[in-house]
């Protein structure tokens, strides 16, 4: 039996600490249950996974999984604590990044499909090794900026 809860509550603890960073970082995320993948919609409506009271006894994170990240509020320095997030679909970034910054932790998420950049001012060098490091990943920005 501990065998067999063990698996969840890694999942669960890992999940925790990863959206822990992406508060710190004054970002937010969205859980699974909120998209359908029927109609390929959001329903910010929809009901929660379990009863509020268990919910709010043991955690979230026991019965559902991030489906996106959004930071939007602090420049991105690091992402390795994204790999906390392993069910992670999406993931925006619309703000500035640090030039420096270390993509590689995205290509440990497999569930990811895209990633999204506003207002980051990646370079188009950036933006192609980015696509690079995932090439089963829609990466879309709205405005790199032109070659050195």
């Amino acid at each position: 039996m501990a065998v067999l809860m063990a698996l969840p509550i890694r999942r669960a603890i890992e999940q925790k600490r990863g959206r822990e960073w992406v508060a710190s970082q004054n970002g937010h995320v969205i859980f699974s249950y909120k998209y359908g993948a029927l109609t390929d919609q959001w329903n910010h409506n929809a009901s929660l996974p379990a009863p509020e009271w268990l919910i709010n006894a043991v955690g979230i994170d026991f019965f559902d999984t991030v489906d996106t990240v959004v930071l939007d509020n602090m420049e991105v320095t690091d992402l390795s604590p994204i790999t906390d997030l392993h069910s992670l679909r999406q993931r925006a970034i619309c703000i500035d990044i640090d030039h420096k910054l270390d993509f590689a932790p995205l290509a440990e998420l497999p569930k990811q499909q895209l990633v999204f950049l506003d207002y980051t001012d990646i370079s188009a060098e950036g933006l192609a090794k980015l696509r690079r490091l995932l090439p089963n990943v829609r990466v879309d920005a709205t405005n790199p900026s032109p070659p050195d």
